[in-house]
């Protein structure tokens, strides 16, 4: 389970060369030209008032969003590279947003990460992530070199429809340029440092853009090797395959292209984007742990599979935009096509009932349009409609690769020799049909009104699909959802803000019943007629303030649903039962003294849930939901201002919690539950520097070398799931525009 270990002698010797660094004069190579100074004042206040969002479907300042929202810029996306060697959204995000749930330190996995225990609806440019099958890797589609800046909308939403139970994680891709061509380079290197020489990694980002009367464009393409990932006591860890497919010992390239058109008002853009991650290792899961009492996974050499992990994400869309077209409306128009092709690690299913070991592999294709119409009405109040409609036909098939039993048993679990292939679910096509409209009136100064609706038809239509034991007949089924929501912002003081939110968000399970086929021995079938919507109605109450010196936000939630969407994976059953989820979150940054930040979020969410046995009986929702309390803090120091040196030392706290799945499902003492979550922090230290032309970061993720489990991986049933966080690692970068 987890525990913590004090500080390496190495690291050790890390942390006094940065304090010593701290208190040193650079050397003068380091120093450009001096800049005016920068102190902790003019450092932008990210989610000010006057921020504007596009994640309400129409540019809005946040002052004006009746939800709590986060944005993360590229300043801070930079920065948490420093301190993240994988480049992880998955592993970035949660440091930065409360509400959020931390990651199993995987590729990215959408079944760990939940907003306030439910789901999140992804977004990049607008465009929906979600797969069917599911993949669970939507923050795996971009690298964060293409990135602008994130949106985080956190309660149900209605706006954008299907999954936004939990929230909506819109990423902006960055703009084309506005000038004469301009170059932008950047170079990481990382490593362990328990394990020094070993697990090394890099990555190189080139970027070119530029502006040419009506044209302009955006191109940016990144390379990035990862070596070995390796715990605190130097030992390898994380995922190689028979895991969720992790990050250790991958190639990944992305390709962002971005070319607009822009005559008078009319503006016209075309957006590409690529992302390609594949996994070559010689490590694996010991499969014999498995059959140990509780431990972490071990990882030994050997493996022989030719086809490892793999995801493959290409997105084309086509904008549209006029700010002032009928009614002096502003119009926008996008067309787009998706297409994911993912291989999973492999599984031996055996232990659990079915009879193969193998691996599945989807390919998933998406077209779809957005219409957004946003039209001023010119009555007292200056109310504004945004309305229009969505529409998506996404066509997803997922089969399996067979491999033979005997050379996996001879050889310890080394060796895969293929077997044959065989469609492991039905083809399936869904299609989705929505309108909306959504207002805002301002009957007062210091009151903003806000409400709408949302309409959606989802078809769901398989195909004929034969299996090793059973036939199932081509189906199809539809739903209809009309979802509101309405609140208020009320300016009590020019820098305090109370706000009310009623959303109601819907999710079709579609990805948790995809789960649950591919985890049950073959012929087992989940009905269509149990992918009935989630309807969730989301309560929230909020104040939120920015002065010169602190910006601060809390607010509380309740979130009911009838029909819930939790999976028990011992019984390979999905849970409809009526769910309640409920919390408070809270962030703070202050500057105290010039040339000082220090900040921080907190998160509490809870849940229970009725169950069919026991209809009055309410039961807690396990930690596939509901992780324990995160705290997150952070010390900034504004060290020299005329090189622009910042030295900052985050902290990511997870508390315990007894309530988890086996004490659920059986009844047991949660006291003497094994699949408990333990406590842990980790620590990192962020440095920027001026140098030359451009910008020098150097960060130590887990600064103290502290071993732990992360809390996802606390509650798996499998041994081989359960592996220790990464330990001590350091990386450094530079990058400058030319």
């Amino acid at each position: 389970m987890s525990t913590t270990r004090s500080a390496s002698p190495l690291t050790t010797y890390v942390i006094a060369a940065v304090m010593c660094a701290c208190v040193s004069p650079l050397p003068s190579v380091l120093a450009a030209d001096p800049s005016p100074t920068d102190t902790a004042e003019e450092i932008p206040v990210v989610n000010a008032p006057d921020v504007m969002i596009s994640a309400t479907r129409t540019p809005t300042s946040i002052g004006n969003v009746n939800q709590s929202v986060t944005i993360v810029t590229e300043e801070q996306l930079q920065l948490q590279m420093a301190a993240s060697s994988s480049r992880s959204l998955g592993q970035i995000l949660p440091k930065l947003v409360p509400g959020m749930s931390q990651n199993d330190q995987s590729m990215d996995s959408g079944t760990t990460l939940k907003m306030r225990g439910r789901s999140i609806a992804i977004l990049i440019d607008g465009v929906p992530q979600q797969s069917s099958p599911t993949t669970e890797l939507d923050l795996a589609h971009i690298d964060p070199s293409a990135i602008e800046r994130i949106e985080i909308v956190r309660g149900a939403t209605a706006i954008y429809g299907n999954g936004a139970t939990g929230g909506l994680i819109n990423i902006i891709t960055k703009k084309a340029g506005e000038g004469k061509p301009a170059f932008y380079t950047e170079v990481q290197g990382s490593g362990s440092l328990t394990r020094v020489l070993r697990g090394l990694s890099g990555t190189v980002v080139q970027g070119f853009q530029g502006k040419k009367d009506w044209f302009d464009y955006n191109i940016v393409g990144t390379f990035s090797q990862q070596g070995g990932i390796f715990d605190s006591e130097g030992s390898r860890t994380m995922p190689g395959t028979n895991a969720t497919g992790g990050f250790a010992d991958t190639k990944t390239y992305n390709i962002l292209g971005k070319f607009g058109a822009t005559f008078g008002e009319h503006r016209f853009q075309l957006t590409f984007n690529r992302k390609h991650t594949r996994q070559d290792t010689n490590y694996l899961v010991d499969p014999s742990v498995d059959a140990l009492p509780r431990t972490t996974a071990r990882f030994i050499p050997g493996l022989a599979l030719d086809d490892q992990p793999k995801l493959t994400n290409t997105q084309v869309s086509a904008d549209y935009t006029h700010p002032h077209l009928f009614l002096d409306s502003r119009v926008h128009l996008q067309g787009y096509y998706r297409s994911q092709q993912t291989r999973f690690p492999t599984f031996d299913v055996r232990p659990f009932g079915g009879t193969d070991i193998l691996q599945g592999h989807n390919q998933t294709d998406v077209l779809g349009a957005r219409l957004d119409i946003t039209t001023p009405i010119p009555i007292y109040g200056k109310p504004q409609i945004t309305w229009g409609m969505d529409f998506s036909s996404q066509h997803g098939a997922q089969n399996s690769t067979l491999y033979d039993q005997s050379v996996y048993d001879a050889t310890g679990g080394r060796v895969y020799s293929k077997a044959g292939e065989v469609p492991s679910s039905p083809s399936r096509v869904f299609t989705n049909t929505a309108v909306f409209a959504q207002g805002e009136w301002t009957p007062l100064a210091a009151l903003v009104l806000r409400a709408g609706m949302r309409y959606e038809r989802v078809k769901v239509s398989s195909s004929d699909f034969t299996d090793s034991a059973t036939f199932l007949p081509a189906s199809s089924i539809s739903f209809d959802t009309t979802v509101f929501n309405a609140g208020f912002v009320y300016h009590m003081t020019d820098p305090l803000d109370l706000f009310f939110n009623f959303s109601q968000g819907f999710s079709v399970p579609v990805g948790t019943i995809d789960n649950a086929l591919g985890n049950v021995p073959p012929g087992t079938a989940i009905s269509l007629s149990r992918l009935q919507p989630q309807r969730v109605n989301n309560y929230e109450l909020g104040l939120r303030g920015t002065w010169s010196k602190v910006q601060g936000s809390v607010s509380g939630y309740i979130s009911k649903s009838d029909l819930g969407l939790n999976f028990d994976q011992f019984t390979n059953s999905l849970q409809r039962a009526p769910q309640t989820t409920y919390g408070v979150e809270a962030t703070l940054d202050v500057q105290p003294y010039e040339g000082w930040r220090i900040g921080g979020t907190y998160t509490f969410v809870e849940g229970d849930q009725t169950i069919a046995l026991s209809p009055d009986v309410r039961t807690p929702l396990n930690g596939f939901s509901i992780q324990p309390q995160k705290i997150t803090a952070y010390l900034e120091h504004l060290t020299v201002p005329e090189w622009q040196w910042r030295n900052r030392v985050q902290v990511l706290y997870s508390g315990s919690r007894t309530r988890s799945l086996t004490a659920f499902n059986t009844g047991l003492d949660p006291t003497g539950d094994p699949f408990s979550m333990t406590e842990y922090f980790v620590v990192d230290l962020v440095s920027t520097v001026k140098a030359g032309p451009g910008t020098l970061r150097f960060g130590i993720e887990n600064l103290l070398n502290q071993k732990y489990v992360a809390a996802f991986n606390q509650i798996s049933f499998l041994n081989s799931f359960h592996y220790a966080g990464r330990g001590t690692t350091a990386m450094i970068s530079y990058s400058m525009t030319y």
